[in-house]
């Protein structure tokens, strides 16, 4: 444990080199006079520090930059050999790894099944890709980044569940760590993916942001100046499980009427078979071939792209329960953005409309007009963007 120092910020001496790093990293290249600007450091402090930094590897000088009317000035970006960090993204069925170099550019990645693996089997698999990737990465393993579904406890880098495994309260963090000496943080699959979405998809230039992954659930991540907001318990998110309807239907989580349980995908498969059960016509039941055990939210999205009626109308049932959630959302938290991800994303052209005309109508003014409600487009690569980004602020 007496190693658990970022081998990156051994040759760091103070707040300032950890200031300029980071000012570098986000937003290089960038000249020595640009840093100085955005940390307001003297220009000889920066230059001291640049220079320092150049001397350990850990920058370089990568082009002449543009010139405004005097030399034209060097700009600075990360050496991207001088770190590597390693991303575990446990999703549904399959353990992802990935090794990135110091500006988070994939060098090696690989995918082991987890199905059918008991939880004891899911940890050992684990740590022998973490044994097996920090042998052959290239460069010192600086910190390592665990996703995983279900409630987290940040802090304490615990999956508190996980339901597509089983794991109750593992004390991830402290296991990597006792055994590879690499400092190890663990994040939930959706607040990886709203951070993902906050360096460099549609919250990009947000501060203030509910993030709402709609897929066989809803999970949330609320971003409160630019930083993950986890509440006094690591709580903080559970919009899905706000009441929409005492009336409504059973949730997951036993109550009845959730968000979750009226505007999810299960909820959107839900409606489907029961209207088709009660004897409406719908060409999703050719697509399941008369076995609606098997309707899928996609054979939904596909028979309403073909205009079938029922697939229609229940996607914009689903579509008014969003906007009665995320207007429920917009009037607590007045964010500057509500971004909608997960699968439900492939029926925006359908529900965009009547996502915010619903928002709109139960929304207090002054709040809607300041908020933009918009689809992620980065997919499944913002969980890797946001895991791999939570390490790197953590390790500089």
């Amino acid at each position: 444990m007496e190693n658990l120092i970022p081998v990156s910020y051994k040759l760091l001496k103070g707040m300032n080199e950890s200031v300029i790093l980071n000012i570098i990293r986000k937003m290089g290249p960038i000249s020595r006079a640009d840093i100085a600007k955005e940390t307001n450091l003297t220009p000889p402090t920066v230059t001291n520090i640049v220079n320092k930094l150049i001397a350990e590897n850990i920058v370089m000088e990568y082009k002449v930059g543009e010139s405004n009317g005097g030399r034209p000035p060097v700009l600075i970006k990360l050496n991207p050999d001088f770190m590597s960090i390693i991303v575990i993204h446990i999703s549904t069925y399959n353990l992802h790894q990935y090794t990135l170099d110091a500006e988070l550019k994939t060098k090696k990645k690989e995918k082991n099944s987890i199905r059918g693996l008991k939880q004891e089997e899911v940890l050992e698999l684990l740590t022998s890709v973490l044994d097996k990737a920090i042998k052959e990465s290239p460069q010192n393993v600086s910190g390592i980044g665990i996703v995983v579904r279900g409630p987290v406890k940040m802090k304490e880098g615990i999956s508190v569940f996980a339901p597509n495994i089983g794991w109750r309260n593992v004390p991830l963090k402290s296991i990597v760590e006792e055994k590879f000496g690499v400092p190890t943080y663990v994040i939930n699959d959706v607040r990886a993916m709203a951070l993902g979405e906050f360096h460099m998809g549609k919250a990009k230039d947000v501060e203030n942001m509910i993030f709402l992954k709609v897929g066989y659930g809803i999970g949330s991540a609320i971003l409160i100046n630019g930083r993950i907001y986890t509440g006094a318990s690591d709580g903080a998110g559970e919009i899905g499980h706000t009441t929409i309807d005492v009336a409504g239907p059973q949730c997951s989580c036993g109550n009845y009427g959730c968000f979750e349980a009226l505007a999810s995908e299960k909820a959107l498969v839900n409606l489907v078979v029961k209207s088709i059960k009660e004897g409406m016509d719908s060409i999703v039941y050719q697509m399941a071939e008369g076995m609606l055990d098997s309707v899928t939210p996609e054979m939904i999205y596909e028979a309403a792209k073909l205009n079938d009626k029922l697939a229609v109308n229940a996607l914009k049932t689903i579509g008014r329960y969003l906007g009665i959630g995320i207007a429920n959302t917009i009037n607590t938290f007045n964010p500057e953005l509500i971004l909608i991800g997960g699968g439900i994303v492939q029926a925006r052209e359908l529900i965009e409309d009547i996502i915010i005309e619903t928002a709109k109508k139960r929304t207090f003014e002054n709040s809607f007009s300041s908020c933009r409600i918009a689809f992620a487009e980065l997919g499944d690569d913002a969980t890797l963007i946001g895991a791999a980004n939570m390490v790197m602020d953590e390790v500089l």
